[in-house]
């Protein structure tokens, strides 16, 4: 039953007894007292908007000088951090430059050092000496060892040489019918000149040629000969020979051979 519609018209209400129609606001007279007091009321809150914006004054300049104090801390800040930096930055590249220069001098240094050595192979000048010696030693009790032993020092054209000549001269033969034996006695040895690898030199070796044998205290030496008699009986002669050296399979050798002086 309630879902039926219904569709009867309804009762208009009926104006209560004694109820008038309210009446219509009057026009506003320029002057009346609402208008005065509209006005007195805005011009109040006007006042009191401006003493609130006044009275808040101080604060926002407060706040104003803290950011500004702030602001300039940081500039000052910021400013120092950037002289720190410029700074830095020409010591940083004066320290880059002194390696780069550092660098640049070693490699020069070992270039030069390389091309020119200051030092030299000190096994040349011990070299030189030994085999000088090897070379004018000859004991006539060993012959063969003796020839052996000269030939070792030597190499290249002047050992083919040296070998030619003692087999041929008869310089053996002629040291063993004297009984003779022969040494070099090293005086100094003097470096003319070294390649830059070290491997080829060329020395003057200073010293005395000594002769021992059955007739060599019998006879007094030549005149301006350079020669003189030991109290041994053995005859040394000044000898000076230039000799140049190099080095096979790491040891050094005589190759070539020139007598500046003989006695």
């Amino acid at each position: 039953m309630n879902d039926i519609p219904d569709d009867r018209p309804r009762p208009t209400p009926r104006p209560r007894p004694g109820a008038s129609a309210r009446p219509t606001p009057r026009p506003r007279v320029a002057g009346s007292r609402r208008e005065r007091e509209d006005a007195e009321a805005a011009t109040g809150s006007g006042a009191r908007t401006a003493d609130t914006l006044t009275a808040d004054l101080p604060v926002t300049g407060r706040k104003r000088d803290a950011v500004t104090a702030r602001s300039a801390r940081t500039g000052r800040t910021s400013a120092a951090e950037t002289a720190t930096t410029r700074g830095r930055r020409p010591v940083l590249a004066l320290v880059l430059a002194l390696l780069c220069v550092v660098t640049a001098a070693g490699a020069g240094w070992l270039l030069l050092d390389r091309m020119h050595p200051r030092y030299v192979d000190a096994t040349v000048f011990s070299a030189a000496k030994s085999n000088i010696q090897t070379l004018y030693a000859f004991d006539y009790h060993d012959p063969d060892g003796s020839v052996r032993r000269q030939l070792g020092v030597l190499t290249g054209a002047l050992h083919d040489q040296f070998k030619t000549d003692l087999s041929q001269g008869g310089i053996i033969d002629t040291y063993k019918q004297v009984s003779a034996t022969t040494s070099y006695v090293v005086q100094d040895v003097g470096l003319q000149q070294i390649n830059d690898g070290q491997d080829t030199a060329t020395l003057v070796v200073f010293g005395q040629q000594v002769l021992k044998s059955v007739n060599s205290g019998k006879q007094a030496a030549p005149p301006g000969s350079e020669c003189t008699v030991t109290p041994e009986g053995a005859q040394s002669c000044t000898r000076t020979v230039q000799i140049g050296v190099v080095k096979v399979g790491g040891t050094w050798k005589i190759n070539e051979l020139t007598v500046l002086t003989t006695s």
